[in-house]
């Protein structure tokens, strides 16, 4: 490395690298390039470089997550007075009371489409043209054990009244076999836990409460780089701000990209952990946590790359990443596109550069 430092000022951005450059790194200094800075020409002195590697990463992969029971979603408008509320906290499950209007519980179904219409032997229904929302009655019937059938015919035949008469006479209400459309709510997977009330009893045409998951889990930003290499199914180990440790396990992962509503910018790349010991997590939604990925699947470790130290990766105005090459007598700015960071180093995945080539460090 040239050990010959420049007289010549030069400004320092200090950052902190998060996920975006692979978490762990700390605080280093780092420039904000621009391109006149790029494009500058060195005079009487020359910068602090290292050569480019070629060579391999065997650390983990380090990210910042943070603990959540996932975005909750408001129950439909009440249709009628708000009788019994849920507390925050319940846990719902599947046939199970969310609230109560007028003096009859309103009960969580599972499904995809609301129920648009009140059901019964005289909906028009016909083995040709079965009825999707006959259907999805049927499915919850069978799942509560109310019908006693393999698979919903999508026809509201004589045995599905007879289901419907069995579950209203457990739930106490009254017995007609005619199933309401506004007597259920519809989440597309049971239990839920209730994440807020907005209402108080006596209330009309309002939303009662907000639902979740029943479960926390860890969402994590991502690089498109780290997006790419991450499996889902990859076990990672979850560290609470205890100190804890727990194991989980990468659910899915989002590579972003998809416009935002405004038009500003697209949505970032993502990855959300399960955790199936949820009783290790009590209380701590909301809180930040530090994930460990392991190897990315097969042979990462052997795999070779370009390495540089961190501390030469520079932050461009557009939001990219790049280094400044020194050829012994002018600079040039090449952009790159980063992949993990350990040991403050940083492989990289794309840009034109060779291993050798002089990547600047300070000037």
């Amino acid at each position: 490395m040239n050990a010959r430092k420049s007289s010549r000022p030069r400004r320092l951005l200090l950052v902190v690298l998060t996920a975006a450059l692979g978490v762990g790194l700390g605080v280093v200094a780092q420039r904000l390039l621009t391109d006149s800075e790029a494009a500058t020409s060195a005079s009487a002195t020359e910068p602090i470089t290292t050569p480019v590697e070629y060579g391999t990463l065997t650390s983990d992969l380090r990210l910042n997550g943070r603990l959540s029971f996932g975005e909750p979603e408001p129950l439909p408008v009440a249709q009628g007075m708000i009788t019994a509320l849920p507390e925050v906290g319940q846990g719902v499950g599947h046939g199970e009371p969310l609230f109560a209007v007028d003096g009859s519980p309103v009960v969580l179904f599972t499904g995809e489409a609301p129920f648009w219409r009140d059901l019964s032997t005289a909906t028009s229904c016909t083995r040709e043209r079965p009825c999707a929302d006959v259907a999805q009655l049927q499915r919850n019937l069978i799942d509560l054990s109310f019908l006693d059938t393999a698979e919903p015919s999508g026809r509201f035949d004589d045995s599905t009244r007879l289901a419907v008469r069995a579950w209203q006479r457990e739930l106490g209400v009254e017995v007609t076999g005619r199933f309401a459309a506004n007597s259920v709510v519809l989440a597309q997977a049971a239990p839920v836990r209730i994440a807020s009330v907005s209402a108080r009893l006596g209330d009309t045409g309002v939303s009662p409460a907000t639902i979740g998951a029943t479960a926390m889990h860890g969402s994590v930003l991502l690089t498109e780089a780290q997006a790419r290499d991450l499996v889902p199914g990859t076990a990672v180990t979850v560290a609470l701000r205890d100190g804890t440790e727990v194991p989980g396990v990468l659910a899915a992962v989002d590579g972003g990209g998809e416009p935002l509503p405004d038009g500003q910018g697209t949505t970032p790349a993502t990855a959300t952990v399960d955790i199936a010991d949820q009783e290790a997590l009590a209380g701590a939604a909301g809180s930040s946590v530090r994930i460990t990925v392991g190897p990315q699947g097969p042979g990462e470790e052997e795999t070779a790359t370009l390495i540089v130290p961190a501390t030469a990766i520079l932050a461009t105005v557009d939001g990219g990443y790049a280094v400044e090459v020194w050829d012994g007598e002018a600079f040039r700015r090449v952009d790159v596109e980063i992949g993990l960071v350990a040991d403050a180093r940083v492989q990289i995945l794309g840009g034109a550069l060779s291993a050798g080539d002089l990547v600047v460090l300070s000037r």
